[in-house]
C-alpha cells in the first residue's frame, strides 16, 4: 500500500471522531479496497490511531477476505504479515538471476502461505490462501525454472518449496512443461556416468571393465529358476534412496521436473495425452480435506516410467548412447513396448504388523533410525477402468528433520508382485513367477503427491521414475 498525504482535515471535534474506535473499524471493514481504508485513516491523526492502527480489527478483516485465518494470531501480527503480502507478492520478481535477498523474501512469503493451505481447516468453499498461491504462481515464473542460470547456488528453501508446490506445477493454468535440459536423464534412471557412452554414434558399446565391474553386484536370474530371490538377497544392500537426515531436495526436484515435462508437453507424445484426460477431480491435489489426517491415504494413482529396449544389463549388455537415453527418455512413446499408457492405481490399507522380506531390503533397507515411526500397509495395485490386480505391501516412516524449512516429510517403500493373489499376502514365495517391482519414495508435505524411483527385484539394472498422488 502506497502512502500519501489526507485527502482532508477532520475537526477533532467531528462527530464521526466521537463514534467508538470498534464503530470506525467497523466502518472501515466495509470499505471495498486497501487504498480506500488508507485514505480514510488518513483524513486526521486521530482517525489514523483508532482505525490503522496495529491493534485495530481492521486487519483481521483485511486479511480474512483474501487468506484463510490462522488461529492465535494478534491483530498486529496479522497487519504485519497482510502488509508484507500486499507488498511483497505484487512487486516484480524474476528467477532468471542469482538467488538474492529479494527472492528470498518473496519465497519465505510462499512458504509461509503453502503452511497455512495444507494445515488450516477447510472452509465450506474452496481455501481462499490457495487460491492466491494459484493467482500468484501464474504471474511469477517461479515453477517452469527448476534451476537459476547460475547452478549450485540455490538454498534449501527454493529446492523444498519447488517439491511442495508440485501440484501447481502439474497444472498447466498456472505453469508450463519444464525444458529437457531441467533434468538429467541419467539420474532420472540412475545410471552411474561410466555405464552410458557420451558419444553419438548408436555402434558405440560399453567398455568392457564398465561391463565386469558390474557383473557381481546383481546376480543374474534364469527363467524357471526355484531360487529367483536367493542370490539378490545375498547382494549387497543399497544405501536408501530416501535418506531422512540428508534428504536430496535438488535430486527430487529433478524427478519432478522430468514428470512436469513428459505430463504436460505435447510435444513429448508419451504421458502427457493420459494426463490431460483425467478430470479435475482425479489431477493432484495440494493438501487434504481434513489437515490432521497424516495417515497414508488409501487410493492412489499415477505412472512409472522405464527406458526398456536401451536398459543396461550388467552380464549382457546392451548397446546404449547418452544421445539415444536423452531422445527415448521413456518407453511410453507409442513406438516401444508400452502401447498404451495405462494409469496406475494403488489400494492400500493399514496393516498391523511389518512385512518388508530381506530381499526388499537389499533395494530399499529400513532407515537407521532410533525409535523410527514407522506404519506398514498393504493392498492392491492395478489400472484405472482394469479390474485385473497385483499384491502390495510396504511401509511408511515419518522424516523427523524439517528439510529447507518444512516439515511433513515422509518416506515410502513399497512392492508390486505380478500374478500373486491378494489372499496369499503376507507371504512372497520365491516361486513368484511374475516381476517383482520395489517402490522408495518421499510424500511430500501436505500429505497428496509421492516422488520417487522403482528397481525390479530381479533385474536390478531396470529402474525408472514414478509419480503418484492421492485420489
Amino acid at each position: 500500500m502506497q502512502s500519501r498525504k489526507p485527502l482532508a482535515k477532520l475537526s477533532t471535534h467531528s462527530p464521526i471522531l466521537r463514534l467508538a474506535n470498534e464503530l470506525l473499524q467497523k466502518i472501515a471493514c466495509y470499505l471495498p479496497t486497501d487504498r480506500d481504508v488508507l485514505h480514510f485513516s488518513q483524513s486526521c491523526k486521530d482517525m489514523w490511531a483508532k482505525v490503522f492502527a496495529g491493534e485495530s480489527a481492521v486487519w483481521r478483516d483485511r486479511f480474512g477476505r483474501h487468506y484463510d485465518t490462522p488461529r492465535g494470531k494478534t491483530y498486529k501480527e496479522l497487519k504485519a504479515e497482510y502488509m508484507t503480502r500486499a507488498i511483497v507478492l505484487n512487486g516484480e520478481i524474476s528467477f532468471k538471476e542469482e538467488e538474492n535477498d529479494r527472492q528470498y523474501l518473496w519465497m519465505e512469503v510462499i512458504q509461509t502461505m503453502f503452511k497455512e493451505a495444507v494445515t488450516l481447516p477447510m472452509k465450506p468453499t474452496a481455501s481462499k490462501t490457495v487460491a492466491i498461491l494459484k493467482e500468484t504462481l501464474k504471474k511469477v515464473n517461479f515453477l517452469r525454472l527448476p534451476e537459476p542460470e547460475n547452478p549450485g547456488t540455490s538454498s534449501p528453501l527454493f529446492y523444498a518449496l519447488q517439491l511442495c508446490l508440485t501440484a501447481f506445477a502439474l497444472d498447466l493454468q498456472v505453469t508450463e512443461p519444464c525444458r529437457r535440459t531441467d533434468y538429467d536423464i541419467q539420474t532420472i534412471y540412475s545410471i552411474e556416468k561410466s555405464n552410458v557412452l557420451s558419444g553419438d554414434s548408436e555402434e558405440d558399446e560399453f567398455d568392457n571393465e564398465s561391463q565386469q565391474s558390474n557383473e557381481s553386484e546383481f546376480p543374474p536370474f534364469e527363467d524357471g529358476s526355484e531360487n529367483s530371490f536367493e542370490d539378490v538377497s545375498k547382494s549387497a544392500t543399497h544405501e536408501p534412496f530416501i535418506d531422512h537426515k540428508n534428504l536430496n531436495l535438488a535430486k527430487l526436484l529433478q524427478f519432478r521436473s522430468f514428470w512436469q515435462r513428459h505430463l504436460l508437453n505435447t510435444v513429448e507424445y508419451t504421458f502427457q495425452e493420459s494426463f490431460c484426460a483425467l478430470s479435475e477431480d482425479f489431477r493432484p491435489k495440494v493438501r487434504k480435506d481434513d489437515p490432521n489426517d497424516t495417515k497414508l491415504s488409501s487410493s492412489w494413482m499415477g505412472y512409472y516410467s522405464c527406458i526398456h529396449s536401451t536398459q543396461i544389463h550388467p552380464v549382457q549388455p546392451r548397446s546404449i548412447t547418452l544421445r539415444e537415453l536423452r531422445d527415448r527418455q521413456t518407453c511410453a512413446d507409442g513406438e516401444s513396448h508400452i502401447e498404451e499408457v495405462e494409469v496406475m492405481t494403488l489400494d492400500l490399507e493399514h496393516r498391523p504388523d511389518l512385512f518388508w522380506p530381506e530381499e526388499c531390503k537389499t533395494i530399499a533397507p529400513l532407515a537407521e533410525v532410533p525409535d523410527a515411526k514407522r506404519v506398514a500397509f498393504d493392498g492392491k495395485q492395478g489400472s484405472y477402468g482394469n479390474e485385473d490386480s497385483n499384491l502390495v505391501f510396504g511401509f511408511t516412516e515419518d522424516i523427523d528433520v524439517a528439510h529447507g524449512g518444512f516439515s511433513g516429510w515422509k518416506r515410502i517403500c513399497f512392492t508390486i508382485c505380478e500374478n500373486v493373489p491378494q489372499q496369499d499376502s503376507p507371504h512372497l514365495s520365491p516361486g513368484t513367477d511374475g516381476w517383482v517391482h520395489i517402490y522408495e519414495a518421499v510424500i511430500i508435505p501436505g500429505g497428496r503427491i509421492m516422488l520417487g524411483r522403482w528397481v525390479d527385484l530381479k533385474e536390478p539394472w531396470a529402474k525408472g521414475p514414478f509419480i503418484f498422488w492421492d485420489v
